[in-house]
């Protein structure tokens, strides 16, 4: 709080301290006090004022740099309520205590949100266990009654089953730090696995996979790096090119890391939008032309890496190809 804006707001007592000094002026010399000593009372009523005011100046911008340095501190800035000194001063006693009732309010409702979003999440959980055995059975079913038809249930059933995972993953995504478990993991097996889960609709789109067997071991959650690589797969699928679509996995290994490549010869991303790709909700115009994009898999893919430890990066032409390039640690990643 600057001195000028104080004095500013204090005008109101200035204007009146003026008007009383000038019938003290008038009060004096109708008692025949001499113009000197007026002079002097004056100065000294004047000087015990100004005194005054400084000291009550001082006094709130201490309390007010107190407040401020408290709260910078704070990483939930709301609770400054809780932990503010109570004053003592009656007036900002009054402000403490409307402070206290609003910050009481304030937590309240976080603690309801809080508990309707656990809520949320433990029904969308039970919700995806329950809506995972029919789609278990369906894909079961067709699996055992081959023809053309079962084949495009089984494909239509894969893409259910994928939002009913990303619904899932999107649930947790607030508490994603408890839920993972980082460990030593084969790159070879977790790569076979999602090409195994895709395998179906990688035939009915007649997609080639070439992939580079490599025996190597890395630091990270198995089941979030699948879900991670699923839908850099899926997407790779959806936005492919019509004349011999081919998507090439390989990787680049150093001391530290393994670099782990996902190459298409798809429709590609403008150079525009390749900036928001990891964007929620971001579809572009690729997705604009497909209704099936929802601008959720990228996003969490993200999150999700960053959650890890992983390092996640996109490199695209229009028309040509896009890489996906994951980052992934050799050694245990410590948070």
């Amino acid at each position: 709080m600057s001195l000028v804006r104080y004095i500013k707001d204090k005008i109101l007592y200035i204007l009146v301290y003026e008007i009383y000094c000038l019938f003290m002026v008038l009060y004096l010399d109708a008692i025949n006090v001499g113009s000197s000593e007026i002079i002097l009372i004056i100065v000294i009523t004047t000087l015990i004022a100004a005194f005054i005011m400084l000291l009550n100046y001082n006094k709130k911008n201490r309390i007010i740099k107190e407040l401020k340095e408290t709260i910078d501190k704070l990483d939930e800035k709301y609770l400054i309520g809780e932990i503010m000194r109570k004053p003592s001063n009656c007036e900002l006693l009054e402000y403490y205590k409307i402070l206290k009732l609003a910050n009481k309010s304030m937590l309240d409702k976080i603690a309801q949100s809080q508990r309707k979003q656990k809520e949320y999440k433990e029904y969308i959980e039970s919700w995806v266990h329950e809506i995972k055995l029919p789609i278990t059975s369906i894909d079961l079913y067709c699996n055992n009654n081959r023809n053309d038809i079962t084949r495009k249930i089984i494909e239509e059933n894969a893409k259910i089953n994928n939002f009913v995972e990303q619904a899932l993953f999107y649930a947790r995504l607030d508490s994603v730090s408890n839920d993972y478990m980082i460990k030593k993991i084969s790159l070879n097996e977790c790569i076979n696995n999602v090409i195994f889960k895709n395998k179906n609709t990688l035939i009915q789109n007649k997609v080639k996979i070439e992939i580079n067997e490599f025996n190597v071991n890395v630091y990270t959650d198995e089941k979030w790096l699948e879900f991670i690589l699923n839908q850099i797969i899926i997407n790779s699928i959806k936005y492919k090119n019509d004349d011999n679509p081919i998507i090439s996995i390989y990787q680049e290994e150093n001391k530290e890391n393994v670099c782990l490549y996902i190459k298409d010869n798809g429709i590609g991303i403008k150079s525009s939008e390749i900036n928001r790709v990891f964007e929620k909700g971001f579809t572009g115009s690729n997705g604009r032309k497909n209704s099936k994009s929802t601008g959720i898999g990228l996003f969490l893919c993200k999150k999700l890496c960053d959650e890890l430890g992983l390092t996640i990066q996109i490199e695209s032409n229009e028309d040509e190809y896009t890489i996906v390039k994951i980052i992934i640690p050799k050694y245990e990643y410590i948070r």
